[in-house]
């Protein structure tokens, strides 16, 4: 320690205050930056030297800087994050679900139904009354038309999920690379003291939890301070290193079903591992694609194209085997015309969205069990009793089927919406409890900038008062 002591001690408490002023300027300014983590000069003591047999205080030393960041915070915060962006998805995609079968209106695939079924009843009253077929026509085409607007509708939105997905595919690789560099950026930015840089310690953090948005994301760390992250236990980043998500296709020639993967290939693309997050964005859209909108799903679930597929095809078959075997206005043979109210448009199966309207006549329309039997109505009769028929469809009549299969996607709908907003309230609790841990209190730093402005000015009165007394003494010639 120099003759001079008390300059030195001045000098360190000039030094050590106007750190910590930097330290919370820096703290006021990034009180709104997204991620950014409270920092704390720590203080110490310095070593004492020995002046007359005395022990004496050195002044101040730097000890060390901390981030207030929490690791269990950050990982909780992953986890209902990855759950309530999925949700949020889920919510988005059942919306348009519900727009798409304008549930509940006097337009919706159930209601043409019942009045395409109603008019079979007054046609089994009326059954020469060419008025009442020509509204059966009307009913039959708008029944198809509902059928094939929700088709196609549905196909839109698999598409949208098929979209979404290669988007969010791309989006996890930039965090992945991003991930990649602020390791790297922190494996050479040690400071004096060995510990890593903070600033990029944030920024890493606000990539992994924007990754967590799209899967559910685990992350182990190294003694080096480097991160290593999982998507669905698969590792992507390892340290200065990374893997590339790739979305795979996959065809069933048996079933002519396809279905969507999310992957990582080896450096070499030698071989492949199935990544498929469980929760996140791309979870939700995987099961959009894989399951809900698939209409060839095989592996069991509930698929909202398949059902209306079979729905549609049940209906169609039903009405066409009784049609098949009854006789129009001005048919005369002993064998029936062998007439359909709907076909296909394509050749294949019917399902709804290649079913149309046969080109049949009103007078054609077969509701007579008998040749030159205008009068007879059996025909009608069987066709208006398909309402009541309790094995149409999965031991359910036509109405029950429908009504049960919109209460399902109704179902979960709420679902989802109550999961999210459960979810909402998760993420918005741990966000606000690592705000108060983490986050920049502008009253608490208002007190440290004036202690260290005191502390300033006082280390300034130090080096001041001193260098009085040493001139003075130096002036005595002492």
């Amino acid at each position: 320690m120099s003759t001079f002591s008390a300059l030195e001690i001045g000098k360190r408490a000039l030094q050590a205050n106007n750190f910590g002023l930097d330290v919370v300027s820096n703290n006021i300014a990034n009180a709104n930056t997204v991620g950014y983590s409270r920092r704390q000069a720590i203080q110490s003591e310095a070593s004492p030297f020995k002046k007359f047999g005395f022990a004496v205080g050195t002044g101040i030393d730097m000890q060390s800087f901390r981030s207030f960041r929490q690791e269990y915070l950050d990982r909780e915060i992953r986890k209902a994050m990855s759950k309530f962006s999925g949700y949020e998805v889920d919510v988005l995609f059942y919306n348009s679900i519900e727009v798409i079968f304008q549930e509940p209106s006097d337009n919706n695939i159930g209601e043409a139904m019942n009045k395409l079924l109603y008019y079979f009843d007054e046609l089994s009253i009326q059954p020469e009354s060419i008025g009442l077929r020509e509204n059966l026509l009307s009913m039959s085409q708008t029944f198809v038309e509902r059928l094939n607007q929700a088709a196609n509708d549905l196909h839109a939105l698999r598409k949208q999920a098929n979209t979404d997905i290669v988007n969010g595919i791309d989006e996890a690789n930039k965090l992945i690379n991003m991930i990649a560099e602020y390791n790297k950026a922190i494996a050479i930015s040690k400071d004096i003291s060995g510990n890593d840089a903070l600033t990029f310690i944030d920024k890493r953090e606000v990539a992994i939890e924007e990754l967590s948005k799209l899967g559910n994301v685990t992350v182990s760390y190294e003694n080096n301070g480097l991160a290593n992250v999982f998507i669905n236990g698969i590792n992507v980043v390892t340290g200065p290193s990374k893997h590339t998500l790739m979305v795979q296709e996959n065809n069933n020639p048996a079933t002519n079903e396809s279905t969507l993967n999310i992957v990582v290939y080896d450096e070499r693309k030698d071989f492949y591992i199935t990544v498929n997050p469980t929760s996140g964005k791309l979870a939700s859209s995987q099961k959009h694609y894989n399951v809900l909108l698939n209409p060839e799903l095989s592996t069991g679930g509930f698929s909202i194209m398949q059902q209306l597929n079979r729905y549609a095809n049940t209906f169609a078959e039903t009405i066409n085997s009784i049609f098949a075997t009854g006789y129009g206005l001005n048919d005369t043979g002993d064998v029936p015309a062998g007439r359909v109210l709907f076909e296909s448009n394509s050749g294949e199966p019917i399902n709804a969205a290649n079913i149309r309207l046969s080109n049949i006549r009103a007078e054609d329309i077969p509701l007579s069990a008998t040749a030159n039997t205008p009068g007879n109505s059996d025909i009608a009769l069987q066709l208006s009793r398909i309402m009541q028929d309790g094995q149409f469809l999965d031991g359910q009549n036509p109405m029950e089927f429908y009504s049960n299969f919109i209460g399902r996607i109704s179902q979960n709908a709420n679902e989802s919406r109550n999961a999210k907003n459960a979810s909402q309230l998760v993420v918005g609790h741990l966000n606000s409890t690592r705000d108060s841990i983490m986050g920049v209190n502008m009253d608490e730093e208002a007190i440290s900038l004036i202690k260290f402005q005191k502390n300033l000015e006082a280390a300034s009165r130090i080096i001041a008062t001193t260098n009085q007394v040493l001139s003075t003494i130096i002036n005595l010639g002492l």
